[in-house]
This record gives structure tokens, sequence and C-alpha cells, in this order.
């Protein structure tokens, strides 16, 4: 990553396009440096003798000494002569300020792309453009707010407006800062770049990015599992809806993949993928500090009712709420009054001081668990008094809860001791959450390795025909139903009979349709009714499809090659319900058995597979999983889906196949 210190921790730094205008871009790019850079500044302005007391110059190569960083803030039109000035003089790396490129379209993208050649002759690695620049360590060279309180938390952001409006949220909440980073358009310098470099550097105790679009899943993929290694790595993304999507694409310039699919890539690579912009902040409180925290929560409040509202979150988000220990239970009883409940959540009552918290929290400190301390502010209680309580107990898994008209002061004396406090027990109890349910980073290792067999049987095809599908997944070890394919109706008549029955008849049509749409779809079909149906069927399609009918449950497995990560496996409830419910779940390829055991029970099917002790057999479901992942690697495949799988006490078997291969 040494190519990018010079950007990070550059020695000196000129400013092109420094104007004396304070109301310009350059002005006050050139003001932050000057208060936060320690280096040489050198404005470039071919109209003016100085800019802010400094002496300024026409061009880059009129400045003699050494320059590490460019910053360009010149019309666009400008930019590309500037870019090859600086490559000349020597200088290694640039941010680009100016706008009106690829995200612009038309002759923005030409434009960029020069920018980009430009670059690249001279080894110049440079931030943007169309981007609010960076604030580092080193110093604010961006034309946003200068004051800022320094601190561990560094911000990536594709949003120049997002990132001032999360510099001001900073100030004024008095979160401490490391980087704030606004990429831009990406031209260059990559948000996978900019983590794995700030995954390294010790002012950072976490990263937090707002994403529009991945320029690179693979590179994600292989960056992200070391980055989370080290340190939290928190998402919130722009774009998932259709609309999101393409103001995105209006924004930045950025592809907005798949929302669900980028879901699963940050899960899988240990990244932590947050809601909404509150949370975002929220969680900021939990990283700054170094409390011990787990999904096993214990409950101290002096009000009943906000410890069962807290209770109620704590079970939506799927943590668990401790089960205190007898001989603390008999301590407790000893110390407190009567009215206090000493279970989970531990009332201390309304009447309670500072000294009940403090014995309280003596007895129950020591237990591996989190501790969500919730004070009310009362007439007879201060919420600054319990905080000051609390204190003594930092390290323990403390989180504190404070609500009133003092909440605000009790929150400075927490914050002071890196202490995480919240105003809401749902926002405390969501952001340990999202901290405590990362799981540890895989990473994906994509090895083709396909069968001769399967090679053969897909070779120059744009898609398979059911009965290809068929084969293909009796190949790969999925298994199938009996299943014959008839043109005439005395074949039909014939393999129904070997089949069995009842028996399913269905269309066999040349390109991927869903049958059922079509009315091609028979059911419960008996040895009578064979030849009738099969002359109504061979009016859609000559060929038609037998199969053994099947009983059990309805579930959905495919995949799709998603244009950002690549190859992704999809899980959901089969049958029509997949789009009624859409309770789908995926995983990036490859996927072990592992994980298609996570990903069967995010997407609720492992749970509807062993309601009611059907004995439904779901590690067949996983193998199938597994398989599929394996197919969609090898043969490269565009699309598939296997809906229904009919999985009972036998196993898992595929009914129907789609299979798009281009």
């Amino acid at each position: 990553m040494e190519d990018l210190d010079p950007l990070f921790k550059p020695k000196s730094i000129a400013v092109i396009g420094a104007s004396r205008n304070r109301e310009k871009v350059g002005n006050v790019i050139t003001r932050n440096l000057l208060s936060s850079f320690r280096g040489k500044i050198y404005p470039v302005n071919n109209k003016a003798e100085s800019v802010e007391g400094l002496t300024a110059y026409k061009s880059v190569n009129d400045i003699k000494d050494d320059v590490d960083l460019g910053i360009i803030s010149v019309p666009r039109e400008a930019a590309v002569e500037v870019m090859e000035e600086l490559g000349k003089k020597g200088v290694k790396a640039s941010i680009v300020i100016t706008a009106g490129f690829r995200e612009v379209g038309g002759e923005g993208v030409k434009l960029e792309e020069e920018l980009i050649h430009t670059a690249l002759k001279y080894s110049i690695r440079f931030l943007g453009p169309n981007t609010m620049g960076l604030v580092s360590p080193e110093y604010n060279g961006t034309f946003a707010f200068a004051d800022m309180r320094r601190g561990n938390i560094a911000l990536v952001v594709q949003s120049g407006g997002i990132g001032a409006y999360m510099l001001d949220w900073a100030h004024k909440s008095r979160t401490g800062i490391s980087y704030l980073i606004t990429m831009g358009n990406q031209a260059d310098v990559k948000e996978y770049e900019v983590i794995q470099y700030l995954s390294e550097d010790p002012e950072t105790k976490a990263i937090f990015a707002y994403v529009e679009g991945i320029s690179d899943g693979e590179k994600f993929l292989e960056v992200m599992p070391e980055a989370t290694k080290k340190k939290p790595v928190v998402f919130i993304k722009g774009g998932i809806t259709s609309k999101g999507a393409k103001a995105a694409m209006s924004h930045t310039g950025s592809l907005a993949g798949s929302f669900d699919v980028f879901k699963a890539a940050v899960k899988t690579t240990g990244g932590i993928l947050i809601e909404d912009f509150r949370d975002f902040l929220n969680l900021t409180k939990l990283v700054e500090s170094s409390e011990p925290l787990k999904p096993e929560i214990l409950v101290v409040t002096n009000s009943g009712g906000h410890g069962v509202l807290t209770s109620d979150a704590i079970e939506r988000n799927n943590m668990t709420m401790i089960t205190l220990p007898s001989r603390i239970e008999e301590e407790l009883k000893k110390t407190l009054p009567p009215t206090s409940s000493v279970r989970n959540p531990l009332d201390l009552t309304g009447d309670a001081g500072k000294d009940r918290y403090t014995e309280a929290l003596k007895l129950v400190s020591d237990l591996d668990c989190t501790k969500v301390v919730i004070a009310e502010s009362l007439p007879f209680l201060s919420t600054v008094e319990v905080a000051k309580a609390v204190l003594p107990f930092k390290g323990k898994g403390i989180v504190g809860v404070f609500m009133g008209g003092d909440e605000e002061f009790s929150s400075r004396i927490m914050e002071s001791a890196d202490i995480p406090c919240f105003n809401f027990p749902e926002d405390a109890v969501k952001s340990i959450r999202y901290l405590t349910s990362r799981v540890p980073p895989r990473k994906k290792i994509r090895i083709s390795q396909p069968m001769e067999s399967a090679l053969e049987l897909v070779k120059d095809k744009d898609f398979l025909k059911d009965y290809e599908s068929m084969k293909l997944m009796e190949i790969y070890g999925i298994r199938t139903p009996k299943w014959s394919i008839v043109e005439d109706v005395d074949s039909a008549q014939k393999e129904a009979d070997r089949i069995g029955y009842p028996l399913v008849m269905k269309i066999s049509a040349d390109s991927p349709v869903h049958k059922t749409e079509m009315k091609g779809v028979y059911m419960n079909v008996e040895k009578e009714q064979v030849k009738q149906i099969y002359q109504t069927l061979s009016k859609i399609t000559k060929r038609v499809m037998l199969q053994e009918q099947l009983n059990g449950m309805e579930v959905f497995v495919g995949g799709i090659k998603d244009p950002v990560f690549g190859h992704t496996v999809v899980v959901g409830s089969g049958g029509i319900y997949v789009e009624v419910l859409k309770n789908v779940s995926y995983g990036i390829c490859p996927v072990d058995e592992d994980e298609a055991l996570d990903i069967l029970k995010e997407s609720k099917v492992y749970d509807m597979l062993n309601a009611r002790k059907r004995g439904y057999d779901s590690r067949s479901v996983i193998r199938t999983i597994t398989s599929v992942s394996r197919m969609m690697l090898d043969l490269n495949i565009k699309e598939m889906d296997i809906n229904p799988l009919i999985v009972n006490e036998k196993g898992a078997f595929a009914v129907d196949v789609r299979l798009i291969l281009k």
C-alpha cells in the first residue's frame, strides 16, 4: 500500500486552483490546509501573486521544490492538462475535486478516461474526480469544516454531501475522527484499497463506510476478510431500491448491484451492515469504547416498564436474557429492598439511588455478559449520580442508557471514560446486536473443476432444456424423482406405467418457461388419465415430461451471477411462495456446508423443515446448496433455479429446473 502514502501522508501539497476569493472551493481548501498541515503548501493561481499570505505560482512547474500531492480544483476542461503537469513534475498523488465527469455522462465520460490515461502514464494515484477531498491525521484537504475532534473512527463515503454531514455530526456528538475519505467517482483509488489501507492504520480503531456501489466485487471479497480480522468495518448502503439505484448512477456513476447479494458479501467477509444513519451513528459509541460485549444480556434498571421494553428489544434482536445464578439472587435479596425484583431485568425500583446501583453492580459485575444499565431521571435521582456510580465498573461489559433532564451531562461523564451511553434502550440493544452478531470472515477461493460430462452437456448452449437440466442435476449428485420424456401417446402410457401412479405430467419446452403459468402441469395423474392429458399437453409442446409425484415441503434453491460479486446461491421457500413470502437468503459462491446451514436458517427454511418433528432431511438440502454452488462456478451459469426442490424424510429431489448459461 506504499503507493497510497503520498496521498495520505504527504510532506508537501500544491493546490491547483487556489483562489483569492474566500467563497471559492480552492480558497477553502487552502485555508483548511493552513490550519491543519505542517508541511509545505504551494497555492497555484495564474492570476495572483499570493493566496492567504502564501506565495502563489503560475503553474506547478514553477515550484522549485518537490511536491508529494496535488489537489486539483479547476474547471473540468483544464483538469487533464493539470494532471499532465503534475506527472511531469514528478508528483505521485492527486485529489481531483473537480466534478462533471463520468457522473454526468456524455463528454464527462471521455474526459474521465483521459484523466485516467494521463495518471497511468505518470504512475499517479488519485482520489476522485468529483470528490470533496479527504481528512487524515496529517491534513484537512477538503472544502468542508476545518474544526473537528481527532479520534479513531475512519469514515469512507461515496458522497461528498454525506461526508460533510458526517463531519458536522461528529463535531456535534463529540466523536473523534481519524480519517474522512470521500471517494467520488473512484476512477483510480477504489473503496477496497482505502479500507485495506485503513485496516493497517494505527490511528484507526474502526471503519465506517457509506457506499452506493462496489467497484470490484472480486477484490472486495479478497481484501475485506483480512481487514475485518483487524478491526470492525461497518457499511451502510445507498441505492438498495430501484429508484435509489438510479439515483446512485446519476450521483457517482456507480453500478448499484443487488442489495441482497451485497448483504451476503458483507456478512461473508466479516463486516457489519446496518440499516440507517441512526444505527450508523449509534454504533460508533460502541466501537469507540473498549467494553467487552456479549449477546447475553443483563438489564439493570430503576424502571420496570423500561426493563420490559428492553427485554422485548433483546428478543426481537435474537439475543439472550441471562438467568441470574441462584447465589447472586440470594446476595441481591440481602442487599436490595423487598420491593426490588431479583431476576432479569433487575428492577432496583423507582426509589433507587446511587448506592443501590453501586451495590447491585458489585454483585453482578463479574458475570460473563453485557450489562445494560438504565436510569431514568426522577425528582430524587439524578442520572449524573448513576453515571458516576457506573464508572468504577468500566471494562465489565457496561452499556449505559440514561433518560431525563440531565441525560446529556450523564452521557458526557460516560464518554469521558469511554463507556458507551444511549438515550433509548432500543438503540443500545440494536447496536449491541450489530457488533456481537458478526461471523468469522471467510475468504472465497473460486476454483473451477467441472466434470467432462457436464462440460459436454452445456457446450455451445445459451440455456438447457428441462430434461438436460435434470441430467445435469444427476451429474452433480442432486437427486431427482423418476422421470421420462415422451413424444407420443403410446410412449406416454408405457413410461407412466413404469414410473408408477399417481404421477405428474408437464410440458417440456425448448426454452426455459414457467410451466404453471402456461397451464402446462397436471398433478395426481392416474393410469386412465395419461392419454387424455398427453393429448392436451402436446398441443402446447409435443414433448412431455412424466415424473414420479413426491410429497414433502417445497424449497427454492437457485443461483445468479451478480454483476458485482459474481456467482451467488439463493435459498428460500419454494413453489409460488418464493415470490409471495420473499424469505430468501443469499450466499457468495463457493458455499461450504456450514455456510449452507447458516443460509438455510436465515431464510427460515430450516425451521420450516424441522417444524412439528416431521423428520424431513435438512442435511440433503445443505448438500444440494453446496452442489449448486459448485455447479454455478464450474459452468459459469448466469441464472438457475430448482423450484421446487421437494424435501421429505427420504431426501431432497429436484423436481423442476430452469438453467440459463449466457
